[in-house]
């Protein structure tokens, strides 16, 4: 799926598949690298098998005190054991071992240096299953379970900490076969490992290095700008000179020209309203852009809705530096109210007609995600905004003061072509899975519930029909009645022996008649015995083979009453 449609300040679901550039090299993979040819791959492949890059960034960011003293060199998913099992990830460095988890709110996070290891020993979870590792300090033991391969990755620990312990650390060459294994690439980047921003795993060419200030006529912009580059924060997507004034390229982008609509209009945007600009406090200028964004997704939402607050800085100077922040929320997608997209904007004047356009972009979470979550909406966030701006410039140098339409058509059409070259063969079986998954899941759950429904049902006549069926019980024979307190002349004695002697009497008699209930129905039962017995004695099985018969042929068919054996039925004669 091209992503041609996202938005520069909005992820989409979290569900949309993100897809990278594929390209092809003339050279063959390098010897270090075997597999370390880039290749198309989903945003499925990505989570499920991410790359050495992207478990680097993971890592400082979990233990940016580490970063400066060792190097990460491979991770491994395990679960270590305290108390309850903690399903979580190992980061091995050349100086230290590092676990991090994180479940349901709990965080466990811990570094143990290779020096301060006694010993690594491969054990059992459950007495029998080979799949632990368990290292030993001087003070605790902890204890790993869950291992994928127990033997290569005991192997990898025991490598690293005999290396820490004998100083003797791996070399670069070592370091890079066992990342090339692990995970089938190479550390490019590995002279300048601690230095490297972690950004660049993020946005690939959007990410440039700083660059010198660009060249402008005016001294009085310089400290504008300088101090616009060294306050704002976030990565820089953009950084690109365009032949035509400053003051035309601030109208096409921060006003209601028609090139804004008509661009947002080529992307799939919907409603798009946008507010005049209101001065605040301080000087500072305001204005409220929101528009419907189409987005690529097979299931889920169809669109976004996306608001923008833009914020013209008070220090601008007119016609020679443009500073304008742009906060932009989403809403109508999963998770939208847990992050914003900030996009910081400079434009300033380099003189003959030209004018630069500088900008950052960072994503603010409001609340705190899973990591799974968190990564799956910078990546989709961090393509919108490529895709933006890569669609951004293509348009301001195609657009003509002269044939503004002409140019917008241009553009269009240059996107429609660069969409056409990236689908490949492939795209026609993914959408008929998809559609089939489509038509057949939901019928699939209907048909499930209808079951269900009907069991249900059935299930409770059962049991109400059941619960009608149980036979009367007999009346309990009555009982004296509890005495208050006990008689203390002889009348009383008397007339309470009297009352015994009657309620007695009614016992007996109840008793009686419960007895003679019992009798009567033993014997209808010992008569429905001898009427059973009887019958069967008295039955004797019907033999029609041995049956002598007589069979009567009638318009040359044979018709008997009963069937005996072929070889005892005479033939008849016809008459005839």
């Amino acid at each position: 799926m091209d992503t041609e449609q996202s938005s520069p300040t909005s992820a989409t679901t979290l569900t949309s598949p993100v897809q990278e550039d594929g390209r092809t090299s003339d050279h063959g993979p390098s010897p270090r690298t075997p597999v370390s040819e880039k290749k198309r791959k989903s945003w499925y492949y990505s989570s499920m098998y991410p790359s050495y890059k992207t478990r680097r960034k993971e890592f400082r960011s979990l233990f940016s005190s580490v970063v400066t003293e060792s190097r990460f060199v491979v991770d491994y998913s395990c679960a270590y054991h305290k108390d309850i099992l903690h399903q979580g990830r190992m980061f091995v460095t050349t100086n230290s071992v590092c676990f991090y988890s994180y479940i349901f709110g709990w965080e466990n996070k811990f570094v143990v240096d290779w020096k301060e290891v006694t010993s690594i020993t491969k054990e059992k979870t459950a007495i029998f299953i080979p799949n632990a590792v368990q290292i030993t300090t001087k003070d605790n033991k902890y204890f790993f379970a869950s291992f994928v391969d127990r033997d290569s990755s005991h192997m990898m620990l025991f490598r690293l900490w005999q290396a820490a312990l004998a100083n003797q650390m791996l070399s670069d060459d070592d370091i890079e076969q066992v990342i090339a294994c692990e995970y089938g690439e190479g550390d490019e980047d590995n002279d300048e490992d601690s230095e490297c921003p972690d950004t660049e795993d993020e946005v690939d060419s959007g990410n440039l290095a700083p660059s010198p200030l660009p060249p402008i006529t005016s001294p009085s912009a310089e400290p504008v700008l300088s101090t616009w580059l060294s306050t704002c924060e976030g990565t820089t997507v953009c950084d690109k000179t365009f032949p035509r004034p400053l003051e035309q390229l601030y109208r096409l982008l921060y006003s209601n020209d028609n090139f804004y609509f008509n661009f947002q209009k080529e992307r799939g945007t919907t409603e798009l309203e946008i507010g005049d600009w209101e001065e605040v406090d301080s000087g500072r200028k305001v204005r409220e852009v929101s528009y419907n964004m189409a987005l690529n997704n097979p299931v889920g939402p169809k669109k976004c809705q996306v608001k923008e607050t833009q914020t013209l800085s008070q220090g601008n100077i007119e016609n020679q530096i443009y500073c304008i922040e742009t906060t932009a929320n989403n809403s109508g997608v999963p998770y939208a109210d847990s992050f914003s997209v900030v996009t910081h904007s400079c434009l300033v004047d380099t003189g003959n007609n030209t004018a630069r356009l500088l900008a950052r972009a960072e994503i603010r979470f409001k609340k705190d995600l899973w990591g799974f979550l968190k990564d799956k909406i910078e990546t989709n966030a961090w393509s919108g905004i490529k895709s933006y701006y890569s669609s951004l410039s293509l348009a301001l140098e195609s657009y003509s003061e002269n044939a503004p339409q002409h140019a917008s058509m241009q553009s269009h059409q240059a996107r429609i072509a660069r969409k056409t070259s990236r689908k490949s063969r492939r795209d026609w079986p993914a959408l008929t899975t998809l559609a089939w998954n489509i038509v057949t899941q939901p019928l699939l759950l209907y048909l499930v519930m209808m079951f269900l429904l009907v069991t249900s049902i059935i299930n409770t006549a059962v049991l109400y029909r059941l619960a009608y069926i149980s036979v009367p019980l007999p009346p309990p024979a009555p009982s004296l009645p509890p005495l208050p307190s006990l008689p203390s002349d002889q009348a009383g004695w008397l007339a309470l022996l009297a009352r015994q002697a009657e309620q007695h009497s009614v016992r007996s008699s109840h008793l009686r008649q419960q007895l003679l209930s019992a009798t009567e129905h033993i014997a209808r039962a010992e008569q429905s015995l001898e009427t059973l017995r009887e019958g069967l004695e008295d039955w004797q099985p019907y033999d029609w083979v041995e049956q002598e018969v007589e069979c009567v042929t009638k318009d040359g068919k044979l018709f008997c009453d009963k069937i005996k054996p072929v070889s005892k039925i005479l033939p008849v004669k016809d008459e005839m």
